[in-house]
């Protein structure tokens, strides 16, 4: 790829884009990705983890997204979404997307980070155990009935 690719934090310019990302996906839930609905997803993770959100650009457009979270009290972080637009999936961008939210972790001094995916999401769960994650257990129903998560670790050293 001959394109300039950069991940940086999050700025509210970013909404749109986000918002675009997230509509090509169905949200595990079931419930569509409203306008409303992401806003207020991105607005409790800038809260929790203001410098947590990050975007990812290819030559200034912004094509993928994720949301990392660290715990201080337990030392862990929690990799809460990333997402790469589909036209631009297969093509390692979610690689550098990831491996900032690794740094990220290491960098606050967590022990571990975990997030968790649909037990039918084979692509997530492949893609998290190519980075070192493993499977650690499930949640029954966690999405809906008869969707279970998947629960995904990897230690950082």
């Amino acid at each position: 790829m001959n394109q300039k690719v950069l991940v940086r934090s999050y700025c509210p310019n970013d909404f749109e884009d986000v918002r675009a990302i997230l509509q090509e996906y169905p949200s595990p839930t079931g419930k569509a990705w409203s306008e409303d609905s992401v806003r207020e997803m991105i607005s409790d993770a800038l809260k929790e983890q203001s410098d947590g959100v990050f975007v990812l650009e290819v030559s200034g457009k912004v094509v993928g997204f994720a949301i990392v979270m660290y715990r201080n009290w337990f030392g862990v972080a929690y990799l809460d979404y990333i997402q790469v637009k589909t036209e631009w999936m297969g093509k390692g961008l979610g690689h550098k997307l990831i491996e900032k939210c690794l740094n990220f972790a290491e960098e606050k001094g967590a022990r571990v980070i975990y997030t968790e995916t649909g037990k039918n999401n084979e692509n997530a769960i492949r893609f998290y155990q190519r980075h070192g994650f493993e499977i650690s257990g499930y949640i029954p129903d966690y999405y809906q009935k008869g969707l279970d998560a998947v629960i995904l670790v990897r230690k950082i050293s």
